[in-house]
């Protein structure tokens, strides 16, 4: 009777090791995974009375290089009206089809130098098209093989008169930007900017 009552207790000993054992390599194969939340912070800013930018460290090596062109530009005693268009443009194609860099189909780049009353269709748009395949990275995990730009160049830039529903500019600019990427993914090589004035700072109105 002795020895049957310890078979007993050490079958039930067995079976809560078993069990717990179980219980813990359930818990860790299967522990939630937590977002990758990081702060951004402020890497660099542009103050002057007319101008006002910033860039954040999350921006990419190439969007940081022009930022600093534009800083340049925009610090001098006399600035280069044209050369300033020119950047406002790069930036913003460098930071709109740099889809690697995104979190998520919501994360939608080049967003300072969209026209503030066009901004709100712009993101609906931008989540509709180019943006609406992009996976999420919340947790760092993406394996999507997404566009990142490798160089931009300016293939020509007109001043002329610039009309939409909500503004006008008779000395706005059209932008033409030739774009090559890391790798071809059949991504848009060449894009369309119009720029207006809201008072000495430009903004893009439409892209084509």
């Amino acid at each position: 009777m002795k020895k049957k009552i310890i078979k007993i207790l050490v079958t039930i000993l067995i079976i809560v090791a078993i069990a717990s054992f179980a219980y813990a390599y359930y818990r860790i194969s299967h522990k939630e995974k937590k977002p990758v939340v990081e702060e951004v912070k402020k890497e660099d800013e542009i103050q002057t009375k007319e101008f006002d930018y910033t860039l954040y460290e999350n921006k990419s090596d190439l969007y940081k290089e022009f930022f600093g062109h534009l800083k340049e530009e925009l610090t001098k005693e006399e600035v280069n009206e044209e050369e300033y268009a020119k950047l406002v443009a790069e930036l913003f194609v460098i930071d709109f089809y740099s889809l690697q860099d995104k979190t998520t189909s919501t994360d939608v780049g080049g967003l300072d130098f969209i026209y503030e009353p066009m901004k709100e269709n712009f993101i609906l748009k931008a989540n509709d098209t180019i943006y609406k395949y992009v996976e999420s990275n919340v947790y760092g995990d993406r394996k999507q093989t997404l566009p990142k730009i490798k160089t931009v160049e300016v293939k020509s830039i007109l001043k002329k008169p610039i009309k939409i529903s909500t503004a006008s500019d008779d000395n706005g600019y059209v932008v033409v930007v030739k774009i090559t990427y890391e790798k071809d993914l059949k991504f848009p090589t060449e894009v369309t900017l119009s720029l207006i004035h809201v008072e000495s700072k430009l903004y893009i109105v439409g892209v084509k």
